[in-house]
């Protein structure tokens, strides 16, 4: 029962720890096409601001579509 009742802790730790990133759409918020860094941090709000700004590799100021995948798919 022990054993049972691990197991079922950890399964539901790990689904909290793995949860999928919002949709492009969903975090576009402004639904401008891009998504700002401040939208990026609400949406993301587990991951490190360095590994975001990283992300923008146009540097352009925010996310676009095939950025914001690469990011939450890493």
């Amino acid at each position: 029962m022990k054993k049972l009742i691990a197991a079922l802790s950890f399964a539901i730790v790990s689904t909290f720890a793995w949860a999928e990133a919002p949709a492009f759409t969903q975090a576009d918020t402004n639904a401008d096409g891009i998504v700002s860094m401040e939208e990026a941090k609400t949406a993301l709000p587990d991951m490190e601001e360095a590994k975001i700004v990283a992300a923008d590799a146009n540097n352009d100021g925010g996310l676009s579509e095939d950025e914001y995948t690469a990011l939450t798919a890493a």
